[in-house]
């Protein structure tokens, strides 16, 4: 017994690349700064130099695709930690990254992130056990702009066991390239097991930095896998109807693939559809709203359709704070998208206001609605084996099953999901307990933080120094750390 969810016909998935493919064709991208713009042109995409429009034919386009790994990995600091990207492999969760702000778990008030939060929360994550790879996870507002983004692989690096996905504006190529060797020891060693990924963003519609292409295509001759990104939002940046958004975030993901795949055949690149609303009530863009998980399902699709791996915004939440809303939206959209049999769920973990605030409790208890939305689509044995008719005849009639050694034995191994946030205790004992799953998400967070300190750390002392240097970490970083 396993769930099974379509909601594209093939006819559709279809009409979908197609008309994606006809845009890339007729309007193409905008690529300005790229100084490969001459690679692209002579492997036959049209390429206006003056304007940096590329415009791709469609055997092109569907030759990247090919080219395209369906099996990624993303490896950790050991391979008990890697986690595998490939047909017929569960889906795994991440958290999303750069968040500007952090909802203090303390105090309650909404604040800037600092690089502090981005240790705390880089910790918290690496001990949530349904949590399989991060990104960097906040953005620093206290580092100086100049090196932040540096500051913050530093930090994960230094304090993940878990593969890590650069987010924050990645644009040192060169320093990303030397840190390949001081955590995987050489580059051949990086290509089997690679550390890190980055992400790289196209901007709706149909854009995407020249410079960008440069740094990514650079970084993935190395063997480092990229994160193909991107946000069309229905209504302003993309057509209100939802099929209409979906495909141009297909031809925005297949443009980057194209323009990838001819810079670097064999780049290992992982879609990353995140198409979105403009409510147009609030002016507000919304990961939270229904039409935003159906685009989602139907990107997993079509990119399925094609072989690519994919990665969406399955756990994204519009609310506040930890309420309601949060819980509701985080579930109903993280269990389509699974069921849809999304390779990575991001959106993401411990984040609200629509990826744009940290609220370290939250990381629990999304861990665990992770736990859940597992439990709902894992394979349930349908046997003679399971269905117990004997044991049911044996007990009889007003019989009990708690004294069976069967019983005890299943539960060990799994058989019902075991829940430490959300209470199944009876009313007086919940009542006497005097604790909210906000409370209890709070304690578990400070049980989990203290035992991430107790743990060795991901880095030797030796590498630690040598990313140190690489990173050019100064002492007002250190001093930011709280390790």
């Amino acid at each position: 017994m396993r769930t099974h969810m379509n909601w594209l016909s093939e006819a559709e998935a279809d009409l979908i690349v197609e008309h994606a493919l006809g845009l890339l064709e007729r309007v193409g991208m905008r690529t300005a700064g790229s100084g490969r713009l001459p690679a692209l042109a002579e492997a036959g995409a049209t390429v206006d130099v003056a304007s940096g429009v590329v415009r791709f034919p469609a055997q092109l386009v569907l030759d990247a695709v090919a080219r395209t790994p369906r099996r990624v990995v993303m490896a950790g600091s050991a391979p008990e930690f890697d986690v595998i990207l490939d047909q017929g492999e569960a889906a795994h969760f991440c958290s999303s990254g750069c968040a500007a702000f952090t909802l203090d778990a303390d105090t309650n008030e909404r604040r800037p992130s600092t690089l502090a939060d981005l240790q705390a929360a880089t910790a918290l994550l690496d001990e949530t056990p349904d949590v399989d790879l991060l990104w960097t996870t906040v953005t620093a507002s206290d580092v100086p702009i100049e090196v932040r983004e540096l500051a913050g692989y530093y930090t994960v690096l230094g304090e993940s066991h878990k593969h890590a996905v650069f987010v924050d504006c990645p644009s040192q190529a060169e320093r990303i390239v030397r840190m390949i060797p001081v955590v995987s020891g050489d580059e051949a060693a990086f290509r089997e097991r690679p550390r890190f990924s980055t992400l790289l963003t196209a901007a709706s519609p149909l854009k995407l930095d020249g410079a960008l292409l440069d740094f990514h295509a650079t970084v993935a001759a190395c063997g480092v896998p990229v994160k193909v990104y991107t946000v069309p939002m229905a209504g302003a940046t993309a057509p209100v109807t939802l099929a209409g958004t979906i495909t141009q975030a297909v031809a925005e993901l297949l443009g980057v693939t194209a323009a990838m795949q001819t810079l670097e055949p064999g780049a290992r690149l992982i879609w990353g559809p995140s198409p979105t609303t403009m409510d147009m009530w609030s002016g507000g863009i919304s990961y939270g709203s229904p039409e935003a998980a159906l685009m989602c399902v139907a990107c997993v699709e079509v990119a399925h359709r094609l072989g690519v791996p994919v990665s969406v915004p399955g756990l994204a939440t519009d609310a506040k704070y930890a309420g309601a809303q949060t819980g509701f939206e985080k579930g109903t959209k993280g269990l389509l998208t699974v069921a849809a049999e999304a390779d990575v769920l991001s959106g993401g973990v411990g984040l609200v206001d629509a990826a744009n605030t940290l609220y370290l409790p939250q990381i629990v208890i999304d861990g665990e609605m992770a736990g859940v939305i597992r439990r709902l689509v894992a394979e349930v044995e349908v046997s003679p084996a399971t269905i117990m008719a004997d044991m049911v005849e044996r007990v009889g009639i007003g019989g009990t099953f708690l004294k069976e050694k069967e019983t005890s034995r299943r539960l060990r191994a799994g058989e019902h999901f075991r829940s430490q946030v959300f209470t199944r205790a009876a009313f007086d004992a919940w009542e006497a307990a005097g604790r909210d799953e906000v409370a209890v998400a709070r304690q578990l967070m400070a049980e989990r933080l203290a035992a991430h300190a107790e743990r060795e750390p991901p880095l030797t002392p030796e590498q630690r120094r040598a990313l140190a240097a690489v990173c050019e970490v100064t002492s007002d970083v250190e001093r930011a750390l709280r390790r």
